[in-house]
Order: C-alpha cells, then sequence, then structure tokens
C-alpha cells in the first residue's frame, strides 16, 4: 500500500486541474464579455515571465570572449565581464544566438554554462539563431545538466580540462562557484582555456581576415591572433543538434496573444517542464513562461469562475 500512496499524491495535481478546466468551460464566454485587458485564453489571466542573464560577452580590452581571447589574455582585462557572473542573485535561463554559426565556439558554451549553471542557478539555456534577415529565430532548449552531460559526452577533452581548472581554482568542489567572487572565475576560466588550447606556428595566408576565428583543424579553431588553436568547433544550428540530439525540446507556447483557450491550457497543463519558451507567429523567441505560476494561475481562475 505504501508504494502506492506517492503515486497517488502524483496524480491528485493534473486530476484537480483537469476537473476546474472542466466546470470553467461554461463560464469562459461570460468572462471574456467582462473582460477588457487581452489576456491568456481571453480572460484577465497574465503569464509571469521567468528572469533571463544577459551579457555583453566583449569589451574594448580583449574582445568577444565566445570566440576569442586565448588563456594568457584572459586576466584582469575580462575582470568586468566576470563581474556578472559572481553578483548575487539567481537567473532562470539564458539565451544563446548562433548568429549562422559564428558567435561561439563550443568549448565556450561549455565552461559559460557550467559556471552560470552553479553561480546563478540558470536552468535552462534557450538556443536562438539571428543572421541575415532572421532575428532571434527560435531553435529549442535544453536544461543545464543535460547540455552538461551531452557536451561532455560529445567532448570529453572539456570536461577533462575543467575538471583540472577546478581542482587548481577551487579544490573544495563546483559548489565554491556560488560565493566565488570575479578574479576566482577569471582564473578558473583561464585555467580551463590552458588546458584546450595550443600554438599554431604557420602564418595567416595573405587576405586573411585576421579579425576572424576559423576552424583551421578538424576539431581545433583557429582564434583571432592567428597564433592559437583551441580544441573546439564552431556551433551552427546542425553542430547543436548533433551535441543535444533528442534532449533539445522544441515545445513552446505560441502566439499567445490571439491563441485559444484550449491551446493555451494543453501545452500548459501538460507541460513537465519549470519553463516554457514563448514565440510569436513567425517563431522569434519573445521570453519564457514560468509554468508553475501558469498552472496556479489557472487554479485560481477556475476556483473563481466557479463561485
Amino acid at each position: 500500500m505504501d508504494i502506492w500512496i506517492p503515486l497517488l499524491q502524483e496524480l491528485v495535481w493534473p486530476i484537480t486541474v483537469l476537473l476546474i478546466l472542466f466546470f470553467l468551460r461554461k463560464y469562459i464566454p461570460q468572462l471574456v464579455e467582462r473582460t477588457t485587458k487581452i489576456g491568456a485564453m481571453g480572460i484577465e489571466l497574465e503569464f509571469e515571465t521567468a528572469k533571463e542573464f544577459s551579457s555583453p560577452w566583449s569589451n574594448e580590452y580583449v574582445g568577444d570572449i565566445r570566440i576569442g581571447v586565448k588563456s594568457n589574455d584572459f586576466s584582469s582585462g575580462v575582470m568586468d565581464l566576470m563581474d556578472q557572473f559572481s553578483k548575487e542573485g539567481s537567473y532562470d535561463y539564458a539565451s544563446i544566438d548562433l548568429y549562422g554559426g559564428k558567435a561561439w565556439l563550443t568549448s565556450r558554451l561549455y565552461i559559460f554554462s557550467t559556471i552560470l549553471s552553479k553561480a546563478r542557478g540558470i536552468h535552462y539555456w534557450v538556443f536562438v539563431d539571428s543572421h541575415d534577415s532572421l532575428h532571434k529565430k527560435f531553435i529549442g532548449y535544453v536544461d543545464s545538466s543535460s547540455l552538461r552531460m551531452q557536451l561532455s559526452d560529445r567532448f570529453p577533452e572539456l570536461c577533462r580540462a575543467y575538471s583540472e581548472a577546478l581542482l587548481a581554482v577551487c579544490p573544495e568542489g563546483d559548489t565554491c562557484l556560488k560565493q566565488a567572487d570575479s578574479w576566482k572565475i577569471t582564473q578558473l576560466v583561464q585555467h580551463f582555456l590552458k588546458g584546450i588550447q595550443k600554438e599554431y606556428p604557420q602564418q595567416a595566408g595573405p587576405g586573411a581576415d585576421p579579425h576572424a576565428a576559423q576552424e583551421i583543424e578538424k576539431g581545433w579553431a583557429l582564434l583571432k591572433d592567428q597564433t592559437t588553436l583551441e580544441k573546439a568547433r564552431f556551433l551552427d544550428i546542425n553542430e547543436l543538434r548533433e551535441i543535444c540530439g533528442e534532449w533539445i525540446r522544441t515545445d513552446v507556447l505560441r502566439s499567445v496573444e490571439t491563441a485559444s483557450m484550449e491551446y493555451l491550457a494543453e501545452k500548459i497543463l501538460l507541460s513537465n517542464e519549470q519553463l516554457i519558451p514563448q514565440v510569436d507567429s513567425e517563431n522569434w523567441f519573445l521570453d519564457m513562461v514560468d509554468v508553475v505560476q501558469a498552472k496556479k494561475a489557472l487554479i485560481k481562475k477556475g476556483r473563481d469562475a466557479a463561485k
């Protein structure tokens, strides 16, 4: 009997919600007539958006830390960028714009997503793409633990480099990242990069763009200094899908302002995630919605309408 109790407890929530929605249906027309505020499901229901972490990722001293900056340069020049990694407070998600496969190295995604998930509590990573006429076109989203696991499986050398860097900087383990200052985080990234970089003695050929990083050897990317190779790949849509596979999720709330009650209720109530992305009619990413809060709001509206 004891083994059935947890199962019954898990079933109480969805059954309760479905019953409330069933009784809510006959009140929807009256609610719509009394509603002047446009909201989800045609009634006064606002979704609570999640808190996004954003970063400039570059400064005038070292350039873009997502694709450039060799280990020796990753020091005091990046301190202002690392400040936001070490500040107090937590975030729900961060968005990664691939910019047509030119904005991120897999190695930088690994180290920064690992640190931010530990230091700032980020749960989800939303991937979008902007290039030509596209602007933040939604690709999918992955939870932090799955992203790290998939990156580690595909690039074990990154996992080894991180473990060695962590042992050198934070021997007590990555739990220290919650209290780490910007200098300690800077040192951690520097040690990590040292473990995956090597010198590339050949000089760039005539006409080469000195500011553009490129993949010069299989599995190695040439940084903009044209002398440093990093064990990484440029992250485009195909690479992302190969890395994440079935772990990348694509469920979204689409066109919330005009969506039907049935559509939104189904998306919210059947979601097993803490957050779900919201996109517009053209699949442009807008933000992430707090699913737990939305479920509670649905129940409250159902109770209020039934009174």
